[in-house]
Order: structure tokens, then C-alpha cells, then sequence
């Protein structure tokens, strides 16, 4: 296994709490492979929604073995409704390898499939105690010349408020790394950027390249936030610390729409974009009757969507969660066979297409015995 040549980038949040001065800081700014990650959390309420995210990106050769490791992640306080989620991109097959503290073990392998080189695994637990993550491991074939790998281990804070959490982080050559922490799904605003090892193409001359860091532009550049999974974007020149979050979809869909997938938080969700940044979604295919729609007080409610190509997407100026809707199917038909008799005593068969209905001659039956009984004394009469 090739190990991580490249500079890992980590950034570094602050993340505000809503009774507490909650902070956290993630050290060293720059590292090598095999160097200890360390994430030093102050103030820290029982009940928060804790999460740790390591994402690495990193080239590959078509066809090879890849393996991106996060190694002895040390937590400091339990997790309770914790998930443990992974994501690869570029790949034909991953497997995913987790050892957890009270000594469970998961170990799970999926194959891409279709046209999508996108692999997502998710793996809820009731309850992850304090201790040593011994390993979570993403490996597999890579399908493409770069390779990215998410790994993401969330869940609700139970014990100190103060606490550290450490790991190293391994992986293949020419990456790197970013590490994200959140509370309550709620990034801090994104600190002064930190350079990191790329190569960059000459203007002139030769042509030649140069590796060194990277320019820092004053101008306002648009940046592009990604959710897990890859389906969902955020695009825009004021996105810097926001994320976009895999949820469940729950709440009342409008009339003759159906949902195509899993809805999206964009957070922190009282985050206001100015300008205005773009949310792009991806379509089952390009052909689909689709729109965009935001959930408020237990409700989806359309948004205005442009549809281009294989994607849709939607001006958004806060945060909030989001989802694709699509064109509800109608119910089939049933088909019903109805025989007439014409005046030669021939038999013509006739297809008619209604909908079940109740028997008609049911509401009838006292009537018809009524009569019935009513003959009967007349006769004996």
C-alpha cells in the first residue's frame, strides 16, 4: 500500500453552542501520513449531535488496490444513536472495515452498480462507548485515476464536556485529507484558509510544471460543497463553512408527488447565502418530471427548479432541508370483460376499462325478498 505522500489539509472550526461556548480546535494545521491528529473540545453539552468527518482525495492508477485508513480514533465521551457512514467515488468495488471499542466489528463489501462509480455504506449502532475506534477502513478497485473516500462517525454526546479525540489518517499517494467536526450539524465559519502541496502549470515559458503552494486570490470565488453520497451540491461565491447533510425524509408530500431518493440539510439551517448559492441534485435520468422542494413546519413545498441535463437544481438563500420530488405514477387501470347479446342470438365481446366498484344488486336484496314475500301471500290468498 502506497502511503500518503501528500499534504493533509485540515480545517479548523469553531463552533458555537447555543448555552455554551462550545470550542474546538484541530491540530497539527499541516501533517504527514502516520502523524497524530488531535481535536481538543471544550464545553461540550450532554445531548449535542457530535460528528466526525475524514474525507481524503487522492490519485490512483485505473485497476489498482486503494486503501484510505482512519487508525485509533480515540473518543473521549459515548455516543448514543451513532452511525458509522463511508462514501467512495471513482471505484468498482469497496469494502468497508470497522472495530469498535466495546470490541463489535463490522466488515461490509458492496460492488458499484449501473453506470455510477459510487458506493455509500451506512451502519447505524445504538450506542458507541468512549474508548478506541481500533481501525475504520475504506479499500477496494479503484475505477478511476483519483479516488475519494469519506468516512464519518456521528452520534448523540454523553459524558465530559471537555475532552480530546485523536487518530492518525493513512492512505495512497498524491492527496489529501480534510477533517471536519461538527455540533448539531452546525459548521463554524470557515478560518482563513491554509495552503497546501499541488502542482501548478506555468503561464509562459516552457510550459513546465512547479509544485509549490497554492495562489490566494482576494477576488470572491465560487466554491462547491458536496454532500456524502456525491447526488447533492451546493454552489456558490458565500458557502465557506456550510455542508450539506444525507436525512431521512419524513413530513406530508404534496399532492401527486412522490419522493426519488433522500432529502438534504443544508446547514447550519439558519445560515443566510448572499448572494444567494445554487443547490443541484442529481435526476434518476434526464427525462424525469421533477422539482425541487423545502421543508417547512411538516410540509415539502415546491420550489422554483431548472432542470439541465441529468441534473436539477434551485436558487437557495437560506439554510434548510431539501429534497427531489417526481411525478407520482397513476394506478393502473383494471381492465374488465362485459359479454352483450345481439338480436341473431350471437355473442359479441366487448373490453371495457372502469375501476372496481360494489355490486349493484346488493343495496336490492331486501327489496327483492320483500316482493318475493308479498307473491307468496297473494298466491295463498
Amino acid at each position: 500500500m502506497k502511503r500518503l505522500g501528500g499534504l493533509l489539509l485540515l480545517l479548523v472550526l469553531l463552533i458555537p453552542a447555543a448555552t455554551a461556548a462550545t470550542t474546538v480546535s484541530i491540530n497539527p494545521e499541516t501533517i504527514q501520513s502516520g502523524d497524530t491528529v488531535t481535536v481538543n473540545i471544550k464545553d461540550l453539552p450532554d445531548g449535542s449531535v457530535f460528528s466526525l468527518r475524514i474525507r481524503g482525495e487522492f490519485g490512483v492508477t485505473p485497476g489498482e488496490v486503494f486503501t484510505f485508513t482512519a487508525r485509533e480514533i480515540s473518543l473521549p465521551f459515548n455516543l448514543t444513536s451513532a452511525e458509522v457512514n463511508a462514501y467512495t467515488k471513482g471505484t468498482n468495488r469497496t469494502e468497508l472495515e470497522v472495530a469498535l471499542p466495546d470490541g463489535g466489528s463490522y466488515i461490509a463489501r458492496k460492488n458499484a452498480t449501473g453506470e455510477t462509480d459510487e458506493i455509500l455504506f451506512s451502519q447505524p449502532r445504538d450506542r458507541i462507548p468512549s474508548g478506541t475506534i481500533n481501525v475504520v477502513t475504506l479499500r477496494g478497485d479503484a475505477a478511476a485515476d483519483s479516488i475519494i473516500a469519506d468516512l464519518t462517525v456521528l452520534g448523540t454526546k454523553q459524558g465530559s464536556n471537555d475532552g480530546t479525540v485523536s487518530f492518525t489518517v493513512e492512505g495512497a499517494s498524491q492527496g489529501t485529507a480534510t477533517v471536519v467536526v461538527n455540533v448539531d450539524g452546525r459548521p463554524a465559519p470557515t478560518p482563513t484558509s491554509m495552503p497546501t502541496a499541488t502542482t501548478t502549470q506555468n503561464g509562459g515559458g516552457n510550459g513546465g510544471g512547479s509544485t509549490g503552494p497554492t495562489a490566494t486570490s482576494t477576488a470572491a470565488t465560487r466554491a462547491t460543497v458536496t454532500s456524502a453520497d456525491g447526488k447533492a451540491s451546493l454552489t456558490g461565491t458565500d458557502v465557506a463553512g456550510a455542508e450539506v447533510l444525507i436525512r431521512a425524509v419524513q413530513g406530508t408530500l404534496p399532492t401527486g408527488w412522490a419522493t426519488a431518493g433522500r432529502a438534504y440539510a443544508v446547514t447550519p439551517a439558519n445560515r443566510a447565502f448572499d448572494p444567494t448559492a445554487t443547490l443541484s441534485l442529481r435526476l434518476p435520468s434526464a427525462e424525469t418530471t421533477a422539482t425541487l422542494a423545502r421543508y417547512e413546519n411538516g410540509a415539502w413545498t415546491p420550489v422554483p427548479s431548472k432542470v439541465e441535463g441529468d441534473r436539477i437544481s434551485a436558487s437557495v438563500a437560506r439554510g434548510g432541508s431539501y429534497v427531489l420530488l417526481v411525478a407520482a405514477s397513476a394506478p393502473e387501470p383494471t381492465a374488465t370483460t362485459v359479454t352483450t347479446s345481439t338480436p341473431a342470438a350471437t355473442s359479441t365481446t366487448v373490453s371495457v376499462t372502469t375501476t372496481p366498484a360494489a355490486a349493484p344488486v346488493a343495496p336490492l336484496l331486501p327489496v327483492i325478498a320483500f316482493a318475493i314475500l308479498m307473491l307468496d301471500w297473494k298466491r295463498r290468498g
